[in-house]
């Protein structure tokens, strides 16, 4: 017993630090939980400050891209108003309303790549660009700033034509950053001078000669322990976590030479093939079917002798032009002229898959060759681009007259270009291929290669088309007339044509005369009780119930359906 009572202190002593080491261990938990619970709910909270700031920004761009539709219907009547018929104080009122509204429209197009960066923050989106056209639109878009603060801008460039390969969206923030550093700190009156250069693997921008030592603390160096040396450092952008993010992402540079007095942004010429879509490659299969639609609807001695598509381009510019074939000729066979007159001498010679020309050529203008091309029979259906600068109310009569399938601004980039030309010969040789069947039956093309029909052939076909084209409002147009015109027998004219084609010559008149008709109903330039005189069938009636047998619906409906 007195054993217990003298143990007891000793006892009671180490169950009191056994509960307070438990109370510790407790409270230590407990604060533990609470800081967790903080945390987590400072981390929930800032997420939804972040998706309400983040739906702000959306709903701010989103406004902004709905003005331009009403912007728009401002902009167009009053381009209409202002001509040459206005009274000179009211077209100078008109000409500054349209110049304010050019300059909403560019800050409009601005606010949409902003929205692209939002909506693709983590994927570049590069195509190929001339690289001097590029940096051109962008000073010019930051002269208004530089005038703001008394300061001159002039570009210089090692190059006449150059390509580059990045995202617009993602690379133009980054060079107005750049110009705009220079220009907030140059002395009034100064000119800024910047030198673009360009090889086979980076372009650059450099500003030589700054005299502020302010515009270097816009850039923040990355390795300082190298500053004490004079070389050349790379650099970043020191306060803008937004262009620090896209340089990086473009795998841009900032490079400030202090003994020379230097700063460079420099870029790859070239991207990722990750990033970058590259161009696809267009190729015209090598097989009977595709020789025969080349021979019916071009020159029957050109042979293709190449997959690649055969193009025909113009321009008076030959550095340009030079430049333009360098960039076509990986996936196209390209011939180029500087002269209009010997550029129709080829085309109708060779008879390609398409025409690029400029607008203002030596020899004849680019308007009036596409013009020829399309209006002579033998070469109408030859796809045609024409570019220039934009187009003014006294050219638009020209652009017009021209029929050119598709009019490109200067100025334009070089992937957009390759897209329309794609388009343009894809649907071209498509069409080809849907006519010739609707008219020959859709067994026309589907030949063994044994049966394919050699050249003589495809003239006779090309002679009996024409002719038929020629007498299209002779209602009794007969075998006999066009056996006649080929100095051929009836007899022998209809056994050579049903060996050929596989069906006997009425057919053939017959589906002339109905792809005539929907061709000029959908022209819009023709009503429907004109149209049977025009092709050879006099019966209004019989007209409307061949045309409704033949294609489906009745002439009034293709009218509406081209609408």
């Amino acid at each position: 017993m007195k054993y217990l009572i003298k143990t007891s202190p000793l006892i009671s002593s180490a169950i009191a630090i056994i509960i307070i080491h438990q109370l510790n261990i407790t409270s230590m938990l407990l604060a533990g939980g609470i800081s967790i619970y903080w945390i987590i709910n400072h981390i929930i909270t800032i997420q939804k400050e972040k998706n309400i700031l983040k739906e702000g920004t959306q709903y701010f761009i989103d406004s902004f891209e709905n003005i331009r539709t009403p912007l728009t219907l401002i902009h167009t009547p009053l381009k209409i108003v202002c001509n040459d018929n206005c009274p000179e104080n009211i077209k100078q009122e008109l000409s500054l309303a349209i110049q304010n509204i050019d300059c909403l429209n560019r800050h409009l197009t601005w606010l949409m790549d902003l929205k692209q960066l939002f909506v693709n923050s983590e994927r570049l989106d590069s195509a190929e660009y001339e690289l001097g056209k590029f940096i051109k639109n962008r000073i010019d878009t930051l002269r208004t700033h530089a005038a703001n603060n008394s300061v001159k801008l002039n570009m210089k460039t090692d190059f006449h034509y150059a390509s580059a390969w990045f995202d617009q969206s993602k690379i133009s923030p980054v060079i107005d950053k750049f110009i705009k550093n220079a220009i907030d700190h140059t002395e009034q009156k100064k000119t800024i001078t910047l030198l673009i250069t360009s090889n086979s693997e980076n372009w650059q921008i450099k500003i030589t000669d700054f005299e502020n030592i302010k515009l270097v603390q816009c850039y923040k160096c990355k390795n300082r322990q190298r500053l004490k040396r004079k070389e050349e450092l790379e650099y970043n952008f020191a306060k803008n976590i937004f262009c620090k993010r896209l340089i990086k992402m473009c795998n841009g540079k900032i490079l400030i030479n202090h003994p020379n007095r230097t700063i460079t942004l420099k870029f790859p010429s070239k991207d990722s093939p990750k990033s970058t879509p590259r161009h696809t490659n267009i190729q015209i299969a090598a097989n009977p079917v595709e020789e025969k639609i080349d021979a019916l609807f071009g020159n029957d001695s050109q042979k293709r002798n190449s997959a690649k598509p055969a193009i025909v381009l113009a321009d008076s510019n030959e550095k340009f032009r030079l430049y333009l074939e360098e960039r076509l000729s990986e996936y196209y066979n390209v011939k180029s002229f500087g002269n209009g007159a010997e550029a129709l001498e080829c085309i109708k010679e060779e008879y390609p898959d398409l025409v690029i020309c400029d607008l203002m050529l030596h020899g004849m203008y680019g308007y009036e060759l596409s013009s020829r091309l399309k209006t002579s029979g033998e070469t109408s259906v030859i796809p045609i681009i024409l570019y220039g600068s934009r187009i003014d109310i006294g050219q638009r009569n020209k652009r017009e007259s021209s029929l050119a399938d598709i009019f490109l601004y200067m100025p334009f980039h070089i992937e957009d270009l390759k897209i329309e030309m794609n388009v343009l010969i894809k649907n071209n040789r498509f069409l080809r291929r849907s006519f010739l069947q609707k008219v020959f039956g859709k067994q026309f093309l589907e030949v063994e290669e044994e049966k394919v029909l050699d050249e003589s052939n495809y003239t006779f076909i090309n002679q009996v088309k024409e002719f038929i084209l020629r007498n299209i409002d002779k209602e009794n147009l007969t075998i006999d007339e066009i056996a006649s015109e080929l100095y051929m027998s009836r007899t022998a004219f209809f056994n050579k044509w049903k060996a050929l084609t596989g069906e006997a010559p009425k057919y053939f008149i017959y589906r002339i005369r109905m792809e005539k008709a929907r061709e000029l109903l959908e022209s819009g330039k023709y009503s429907v009780n004109v149209l049977p005189e025009m092709i050879g069938l006099k019966n209004l009636k019989n007209f409307r119930h061949k045309y409704k047998e033949y294609f489906g619906i009745t002439p009034s409906e293709s009218i509406t359906k081209k609408q």
